[in-house]
């Protein structure tokens, strides 16, 4: 019924159109006048499609002198080995070596301009300042470190890594030469056969990258119609990969590469090599060992390295944003968030947080509250009321912002003009004005986060709004950063603010979506037949209104190095972007934008650490604003690092069934890339979901870190009470994932104080398993859970592997408690109702369990359980932290291991940290004896039952009533439950 209504109003809205054109502009948008037209971009042809580019590999490379070497490292000068090559740039002279063992496990090489002017040219180097570099354990020698430095002087400089125990080769510049330009890096390193390489986010691509892949870096607004680009540049810049190898009869060996550079990049990835690309910077390299304390690598420790050694540990969260999250850009009052919040509870749907889009402000200004649809006195009181039901609310915030128009009195923008008084906003140099893009306001701005002004500023934007608005977290959107023209587009036309964007906005009048699924034309015939009629109207009276002709864009060929001079619009080495005609320029700031730093750093240097600055900005004005409360932030960009102070999402993915299955791997590169806090939009962002999509979206969404459903303005509403299916496939996943909070919380904790990731590869688990190095249909939430969700459509069944068989690892069904019956390496057959997923414990694990309730703080106060899932040898242990679930810095916390060993389970406690709760049930799966008993000592009193509150069926114990003995919490004792036969 939506769907036949949303086709008869584009239908009628199609007639009416195509009868007044000149109706369009004000149709679309009555206060903004269109945007006048801009010359487009030139289109390119990226370098690595150019078959006419040339080969850096020609050029002479280096010669190596004067080196030095101690114990902590090698220095040496480099020096051009002939003439000056300008194959994509101009080749710099002079070269530093510089080598350093910084840690057991973790070897630096860097290079650099031996002086940063070499005839008037100058190279950005990345600063401490804003992305610190590894510190170096200056009591570590090389006769400590896993890793060894080698080098060879024949034919030209060139150097290789290996480890120490084995001799395993990691990296090897060895037979290529190392091209130095001051727009142009090159590094080439030597690969084995068939190698397995991971990381490199941020991509949307199989998690085992392919050997015929090029991952580009430079941040993108990838497109809100279509979707995420698949194997194009998106919102991160994360230049680490994590490299296994395995070895029959013996054990996988790991290890990982870092590049420090922020400068738009590209790593090749090929057969036996990989080559890495920058357009600036220098060569800052971090090789990890991947050795753990036992001597062995694996790529679990080479992560734990990245986070904990190089980029700095992620974030801890509050404890709510655990819980269910929902937005839409489509809620265009206030009334239609709070019908939402209401049908979640009708529906009994645990909803944690409500989150709004764009649509809640004013003329598309960031901070500014619609007067009309979104007051600020209503919207602050029901913010009130859902803080008083322990519900959340998190607005979204863009980074652009409006420039008000001088010739109209009546414009005012106080956001804009407290920047301006700063003079905080990034500049064009042309006319050393501010520079004006546009985006979804009109004409806009960005600020400048070199200057301290402009955290300043931030701050107090967002310390005002919250003084209006209570809000609970901040999500920084477009901060690529994202503009919809070419160049400053904005000079001589500010008097046109606010203008439309040059394409038609979500929602808009013939911007509706008709894409539906795969698989609907099957389970929904009837409204397939519609959608498809509504396309081809749309489609036809789209084309005769013409809102917005297209900008004429000419090709522009290869621009050729000019000794001296650096072009950074177009520089001569052309980055695969995905924009469309992959001109730098495309798409946002231009690169010779200009910042306001006593050098005047550019856009070019400065593209991929906007979105890196302004989460690190939006998370100390939360921290500013709530003293000692973790700050909620979430930024679309990201850089290496971000996860100190950023979570992320996925982005504008789709809705389709692709797109859910990318989703998995999207995430565990984030977890390599230290940002535990990322899932996608759950049954997708862009195009219309249906029914059975989105039951199995919301099923395996349940078991991401981050868990949000979000769409698009112009499609159909997806909010998970809209179909009954989906609505009981939430229901059954989110009662899982809500007793499973403690658990999915101390993964967060280990992560923030270990570098452990939360969401875990096969391989990571299970590592000298082959078969699984690039399996990622199923994944694992931390050690214990085993994942398998439905990807395809109109589906019963899945099927899945079950690791560790062959070495004796167990696994439950999580439901039923019922051992699997698999052999290894078999893809098992399992039963998938539409409103079921597949969810499996691995044996050897305890886990604390709560009684789910509606929102994570009714879950708190529920009582625990603990469920043992006993290995081969009747054996389990676990973990679970317990804090306020809020503080940055704790007055009192609480950890608790468990062992089961010999028939009982023992509790020990470390901590103060009081938890009210008692614990009312154990259950322990996986006997090989019925018990007749069982005697539970708290606090050295001995409670003994011989049968009363226990029961078994099938291998199974299940212990209840329990809450007598712990009424003061169920760990404020140490206690042990032994099982009696």
């Amino acid at each position: 019924m939506l769907l036949l209504r949303q086709v008869g109003a584009v239908l009628a809205l199609a007639v009416a159109v195509r009868g007044d054109a000149s109706s369009t502009t004000t149709s679309i948008r009555l206060t903004q006048t269109l945007l006048p037209q801009v010359g487009a971009a030139p289109s390119l042809t990226p370098t690595i499609r150019d078959s006419e580019a040339p080969d850096p590999q020609k050029c002479p490379g280096y010669k190596a002198s004067n080196v030095v070497e101690n114990t902590q490292g090698i220095t040496a000068d480099l020096t051009l080995a002939g003439p000056r090559c300008q194959a994509f740039g101009t080749d710099i002279q002079e070269l530093v070596l510089q080598v350093q063992y910084q840690a057991k496990e973790r070897l630096n090489v860097k290079i650099y301009p031996k002086c940063l002017s070499d005839q008037n040219e100058t190279q950005y180097i990345l600063p401490e300042s804003i992305v610190p570099s590894p510190e170096n354990d200056e009591n570590i020698s090389k006769s400590e470190s896993d890793l060894r430095f080698e080098w060879s002087n024949t034919p030209t400089f060139q150097f290789k890594i290996s480890r120490v125990s084995n001799q395993e080769e990691l990296f090897s510049t060895y037979g290529h030469v190392l091209v130095y330009e001051d727009q142009f890096l090159e590094l080439v390193s030597n690969m084995v056969e068939d190698y397995n390489v991971y990381g490199l986010a941020e991509n949307i691509h199989d998690f085992h990258l392919s050997q015929n892949y090029t991952q580009t870096f430079w941040t993108n607004d990838a497109g809100i119609t279509s979707g995420n680009p698949v194997d194009g540049n998106i919102y991160g810049v994360h230049p680490f990969y994590q490299e296994s190898r395995y070895h029959p009869g013996s054990n996988t060996t790991s290890h990982g590469v870092y590049a420090r550079n922020a400068h738009g990049q590209e790593w090749l990835l090929r057969p036996k090599t990989i080559t890495y690309r920058t357009i600036g910077g220098s060569f800052d390299f971090y090789f990890l060992s991947g050795q753990g304390k036992d001597g062995g690598s694996s790529a679990v420790d080479t992560i734990r390295q990245y986070h904990a050694g190089c980029v700095g540990l992620p974030a801890m969260q509050m404890f709510w944003t655990l819980g269910f999250h929902q937005c839409r850009l489509g809620y265009d009052n206030l009334t239609m968030m709070q019908d939402v919040v209401a049908n979640y509870k009708a529906a009994n749907i645990p909803l944690e947080a409500i989150w709004s889009d764009f649509d809640m402000f004013d003329g598309y200004r960031s901070f500014v509250n619609n007067p009309v649809s979104y007051p600020v006195d209503k919207m602050s009181a029901w913010v009130e009321e859902l803080h008083n039901d322990d519900q959340y609310y998190v607005p979204l915030v863009w980074t652009n912002i409006y420039r008000t128009n001088p010739e109209n009195p009546e414009d005012v923008y106080p956001p804009y003009q407290r920047g301006a008084d700063l003079q905080t906003f990034i500049r064009n140099p042309a006319t050393g004005d501010y520079y004006n893009g546009d985006n979804w306001p009109g004409f806009s701005v960005w600020g400048d986060f070199l200057l301290p002004s402009s955290y300043s500023w931030w701050a107090n934007e967002l310390r005002t709004w919250h003084d209006q608005i209570p809000f609970d977290g901040v999500l920084s959107d477009l901060s690529e950063p994202a503009s919809y023209c070419v160049g400053s587009c904005g000079d001589g036309k500010l008097h046109s603010n606010p203008i439309h964007v040059p394409e038609l906005m979500p929602g808009d009048p013939l911007n509706n979506d008709y894409e539906y699924p795969s698989g609907f034309s099957i389970s929904n015939k009837t409204d397939a037949a519609s959608a498809s009629l509504a396309a081809a109207s749309q489609s036809s009276a789209l084309a005769s209104s013409t809102p917005f002709p297209s900008a004429t864009s000419t090709t522009l060929g290869r621009t050729e190095p000019t000794p001296g001079l650096r072009n950074l619009t177009y520089p001569p080495y052309v980055l695969n972007n995905a924009q469309e005609g992959h001109a730098l320029v495309k798409g946002t700031i231009s690169p010779d934008a200009t910042h306001n730093d006593p050098v005047n750093t550019t856009e070019y240097e400065l593209h991929n650490l906007f979105g890196y600055q302004t989460g690190n900005a939006t998370y100390h004005a939360l921290l500013e604003m709530f003293p000692n409360r973790r700050p909620f932030s979430m930024s679309r960009a990201t850089f290496s690092g971000s996860g100190r102070f950023s979570s992320h999402w996925g982005g504008d993915n789709s809705a389709t069934w692709g797109s859910m299955f990318l989703g998995i791997s999207h995430s565990l590169t984030h977890m390599m890339a230290g940002i535990p806090m990322f899932g996608v939009n759950a049954c997708g962002y862009t195009h219309n979901t249906d029914f059975d999509l989105c039951s199995r979206w919301m099923s395996l969404a349940a078991f991401f870190p981050f868990y949000r459903n979000h769409n698009i303005k112009g499609t159909i509403p997806q909010e998970a009470y809209i179909w009954s299916s989906v609505a009981e496939a939430s229901r059954r996943a989110i009662s899982v994932r809500y007793s499973l909070l403690n658990y999915i919380y101390t993964l967060f904790y280990q992560a923030h104080t270990q570098g452990d990731t939360v969401m875990r590869a096969l391989a990571w688990e299970f590592p000298n398993d082959e078969t699984l190095k690039a399996t990622y249909a199923q994944f694992m939430l931390g050690p214990s859970l085993l994942i398998t969700p439905v990807l395809t459509p109109n589906s019963d069944t899945v099927r899945g592997v079950f690791p560790g068989i062959r070495e004796g690892t167990r696994w439950y069904d999580w439901y039923t408690l019922q051992e699997v019956d698999a052999q290894p390496r078999e893809n098992v057959t399992l039963a998938a109702p539409l409103e079921h997923i597949n969810v499996h414990a691995r044996g050897g694990s305890i886990f604390v369990l709560q009684e789910p309730g509606y929102t994570t703080a009714a879950t708190r106060n529920n009582s625990f359980a603990l469920l043992a899932t006993l290995d081969d040898n009747q054996y389990a242990e676990g973990t679970v932290y317990l804090d306020d679930g809020v503080s940055m810095v704790q007055n009192a916390t609480k950890t608790v291991s468990f062992k089961y060993d010999n028939g009982t389970i023992r509790a020990s406690i470390h901590g103060t940290y009081h938890a009210s709760s008692p614990l009312a049930n154990v259950t322990i799966a996986g006997l090989q004896t019925e018990p007749k008993g069982f005697q539970f000592r708290n606090n050295k009193t001995l409670y003994s039952k011989r049968t009363g509150n226990l029961s078994y069926k099938n291998g199974t114990a299940y212990i209840t009533g329990l809450e007598q003995y712990t009424p003061s919490g169920a760990f404020e004792h140490s206690f042990e439950l032994k099982l009696t036969y």
